[in-house]
């Protein structure tokens, strides 16, 4: 009587444990630019801690705060104070961490995972084989350029431009958007980190410049950047700053008062990621104007295309899991979820009640919706099918058209990962040519300092960069 007893309580409390193990959900501390200071944070990390519990593998999610200021530097140093949380979103920084063997090898989750490893466009795929620390699930990011559709209607050189889109038919817009419409300059850039990067994304193809490293004449490799293609290009940019066609205040431009010009109607041409960040340029565009926008093509001159190059060497950004974590699979159980169909529903809709309502037959998207950013986990709407129909389109016509052309002018990079020993020199030689570059679109230096940059660029490391370039590229 006393052992089956006994043993009645050994099995209840066997019972008791196993309860009480199954409910304690591993703690996964996550990192991600902005979410901390989402005021929907809370409540979007309540719904994925629920969504991921009714799939049989609850978590319990802590969101790390990350202090103001540059976030791939902050991360950077949270990392190296020895505060390493499990999930962590990178912006940049990333691979000299992983040089240090302190992130995981996500090739085998992926291969295990449920929905994620469905969802992979080929170039995440790609990259992931090239950078396997890194996972991201985005379209291409490829910049378009983008005007006021009721300037569009009312400008012949528009309409002229998308028939024959050339760098005289950009040239001959520019000046109407200023001397017809009053635009203060024609085009707005953000230059504070990325130079005339979004220049670039319109007309590096058009001068010839269509991927990092290229053949030369000889059939040798050289830096794009050092070509006389390159030389040529800054030639057209200085001419547009000297004429009051580009933003004269370019370089201290951010995101932010770039975007804000252009609503303002004082810039009458931007470029942005399609189609996300163009969607957002419509929404606000719609708001403050009352008109959409209107995506055009790259010119035609030596080539044709849209940059930034696509690069399959690495990801600029993405998900990455330390080797110190004590929760791995759980990091990554977070990662996954949220491709399901069930986290797909978080991430695009949104928060019931603020950003969509549901009805019995559809999804009625409210109009905070445009206020919602749905790429927190990545860019990409691949497996995105609700279960309800949609009150309207996620996205705005103009941005889906955007995204067709960006798609169809995207140019695939010829590059590779800059080796640990040349990193410095890289960077030296990075912001010798932003120095170059400045000054001779300014006016501060004629187009001939040129080919003083380049025998510079290559005296300090270039030469060597090139032969090991050589070694790398097919």
């Amino acid at each position: 009587m006393k052992k089956r007893m006994f043993m009645s309580l050994m099995v209840a409390a066997l019972l008791v444990a196993c309860v009480a193990f199954a409910g304690a959900a591993p703690k996964v501390r996550l990192v991600l630019k902005d979410l901390d200071t989402d005021p929907n944070s809370a409540q979007f990390i309540q719904l994925i801690e629920k969504g991921m519990a009714a799939a049989g593998n609850p978590v319990d999610i802590e969101i790390v705060k990350v202090p103001a200021g540059n976030y791939a530097e902050k991360v950077n140093l949270m990392i190296m104070s020895g505060d390493i949380p499990d999930l962590i979103y990178f912006q940049g920084g990333d691979d000299k961490i992983a040089m240090q063997d302190l992130l995981v090898d996500l090739r085998p989750y992926v291969a295990k995972s449920k929905s994620l490893k469905n969802v992979l466009d080929q170039h995440s795929k790609l990259r992931l084989e090239s950078y396997p620390y890194l996972v991201w699930v985005a379209p291409p990011r490829v910049r378009a350029p983008v005007m006021r559709k009721d300037w569009f209607d009312s400008l012949p050189s528009a309409k002229a431009l998308v028939a024959k889109p050339t760098v005289d038919a950009y040239y001959a817009l520019f000046q109407d958007l200023v001397h017809k419409k009053g635009a203060k300059f024609a085009v707005s850039v953000t230059g504070a980190t990325n130079g005339v990067e979004e220049l670039d994304a319109m007309f590096d193809a058009a001068f010839g410049i269509t991927s990092t490293w290229m053949k030369g004449a000889d059939g040798q490799w050289v830096y794009a950047r050092v070509t006389p293609s390159e030389k040529s290009k800054l030639e057209f940019y200085a001419k547009l700053y000297k004429e009051g066609l580009l933003d004269p205040e370019y370089l201290t431009k951010k995101w932010d008062t770039k975007e804000q010009v252009f609503y303002e109607g004082k810039a009458g041409l931007v470029a942005g990621v399609a189609p996300g960040s163009l969607d957002v340029y419509a929404n606000k565009m719609m708001k403050t104007q009352d008109t959409t926008i209107v995506a055009l093509p790259p010119p035609a001159g030596k080539a044709q295309g849209l940059s930034p190059f696509v690069d399959v060497t690495k990801e600029a950004r993405g998900f990455a899991i330390p080797t110190t974590s004590k929760v791995k699979d759980a990091a990554f159980a977070v990662i996954d979820f949220m491709w399901s169909p069930a986290g797909l529903k978080i991430a695009k809709l949104g928060m019931p009640g603020i950003h969509y309502v549901e009805e019995a037959n559809r999804y009625v998207l409210t109009d905070k919706y445009s206020e919602w950013y749905n790429g927190w986990f990545g860019d990409s709407f691949n497996g995105f099918d609700p279960d309800k129909a949609l009150s309207r389109p996620i996205m705005t016509p103009a941005a889906v058209e955007a995204g067709k052309l960006a798609t169809k002018y995207m140019l695939p990079d010829k590059t590779f990962l800059i080796p640990e020993q040349y990193v410095t020199n890289w960077d030296a030689m990075t912001n010798l040519y932003k120095e170059y570059c400045a000054d001779i679109v300014t006016g501060k230096k004629p187009i001939s300092a040129f080919d003083e940059f380049v025998q510079k660029w290559y005296k300090a490391g270039g030469t060597e960069l090139t032969k090991y370039a050589a070694t790398k590229l097919k």
